[in-house]
């Protein structure tokens, strides 16, 4: 995945599918939503696509008029990586965003994409998109969405880079496909916790 939204080098293939897989986002999380409440379907995907597309947007333009914040963080990274390979018994040295491993030889960049945007404005959309739930219930599940989407994140560069480095398998690709479920199982466990919080207040007030 491309490490800069320099939008005038951008491949119309790239563009195709972010607005593709954020389609399928809104599409999926609205028929799990429906589940529990009727929802007018072009509402929800109006919320989730203008969420959406304004965080993707906002990070673009961090990225090109603010590049050192995220290679800041691309650095940071990095080096935490490479800590926890460390333990491991991995043999590795650090330049600037990239680990190189040794024996055998592996170096793997953690780009822009890396640091996982795409998944934390997902869920952000997601949340913010659902009808029924209350501005206190969705600070509270954004915050700890988020935080459980970070530490997700940071562990499928650990085992991306080491599995790769044991087998020569390029797993890194494979959790494309992983990650859209595993935003859609975060939000759907907020749904559940909605969900017993009313059947709660219904009993207390009952």
């Amino acid at each position: 995945m491309p490490d800069s939204f320099d939008f005038r080098s951008t491949s119309y293939f790239w563009l195709v599918s972010v607005i593709a897989i954020a389609a399928a986002f809104s599409v999926m999380g609205y028929f799990i939503a429906t589940r529990r409440v009727k929802s007018n379907f072009v509402i929800f995907l109006a919320r989730f696509g203008i969420v959406f597309f304004s965080l993707f947007v906002l990070e673009a333009a961090v990225i090109s008029l603010l590049p050192s914040f995220h290679v800041t963080m691309q650095n940071l990274t990095a080096t935490l990586v490479g800590g926890v390979l460390s333990l491991a018994s991995a043999s590795h040295a650090i330049s600037d965003s990239t680990i190189i491993l040794q024996n055998p030889y592996l170096p793997f960049d953690i780009t822009a994409a890396c640091l996982g945007g795409l998944l934390l404005w997902t869920y952000i959309a997601l949340v913010l998109a659902e009808p029924t739930a209350s501005n206190r219930q969705r600070i509270d599940g954004i915050l700890k969405g988020l935080a459980i989407l970070l530490a997700f994140n940071f562990f499928r560069i650990i085992l991306s880079i080491y599995l790769e480095w044991q087998t020569g398998f390029r797993v890194h690709n494979l959790f494309y496909f992983f990650n859209m479920l595993f935003v859609l199982l975060i939000w759907a466990g907020w749904l559940r916790t909605l969900k017993s919080q009313r059947t709660a207040y219904s009993q207390t007030t009952s």
